[in-house]
């Protein structure tokens, strides 16, 4: 880890914040946009910081797991959410930084949940990258279930539509994701988490990637708040 990446990290659990978290973990492998990114496992550091009710700073370091794959990136952002009611909205800028492969990228983030229903929350997000000139939009459902007072299991579904993001060549229907988060509180203070999770490519990935287009992956994380 070089000193910008652990200067990074450093910033944001010491500046004044009203609460602070750290994520270590472990991802089988590094599927996005129904494409698997490199062959292996990928390791994953995460900060962040409140700094208001409504203002959150983040930073996420990600590296290959396997020597073969000669990948890493860094994850800089800001997100500002506010409530109105059972609605809850979001705006963000990331910047993300490719080092080893001196690649970057600038995008802009929204979002909408809506908490008012019984038995699911329906959500949607939006992405668009200056680098790609392109987005990405993701509808899907999620529902948290308590089934003890330590353990909390969330299922999920999200259907995703590229547009000049994933793809430069062909829109529409991208994938779809199956998955659930299990969250188990250790302590206090820390908490264990585990992801399992699907994602079926459509159109937009097979014409892309070809047969390549169905992907399963686990992850175990590590979370501590301060």
């Amino acid at each position: 880890m070089n000193w910008s990446i652990t200067a990074a990290m450093t910033l944001l659990v010491c500046v004044t914040t009203q609460a602070a978290e750290l994520n270590l973990g472990y991802d089988s492998k590094y599927i996005s946009e129904g494409r698997q990114n490199i062959d292996g496992g990928i390791f994953w550091l995460g900060a962040a910081s409140t700094l208001t009710d409504a203002l959150t700073l983040s930073a996420t370091y990600g590296v290959a797991a396997e020597s073969q794959d000669d990948y890493d990136e860094l994850d800089l952002g800001i997100e500002y959410a506010v409530e109105f009611g059972e609605l809850s909205t979001y705006v963000g800028y990331n910047r993300l930084e490719f080092i080893r492969d001196s690649l970057s990228d600038n995008e802009l983030s929204a979002g909408i949940a809506y908490g008012g229903l019984d038995w699911f929350e329906p959500f949607t997000t939006y992405v668009y990258s200056t680098q790609a000139n392109g987005s990405f939009v993701e509808l899907g459902i999620q529902r948290r279930f308590s089934v003890t007072s330590k353990l909390d299991i969330t299922p999920y579904f999200m259907a995703a539509f590229d547009y000049g993001y994933a793809s430069p060549a062909h829109d529409g229907s991208n994938h779809t994701t199956f998955g659930a988060c299990a969250e188990y509180q250790l302590s206090p203070q820390w908490a264990l988490n585990l992801i399992a999770e699907h994602q079926q490519g459509h159109k937009d990935v097979h014409l892309d990637v070809g047969d390549d287009d169905s992907h399963y992956w686990m992850g175990v994380h590590l979370i501590t708040n301060f």
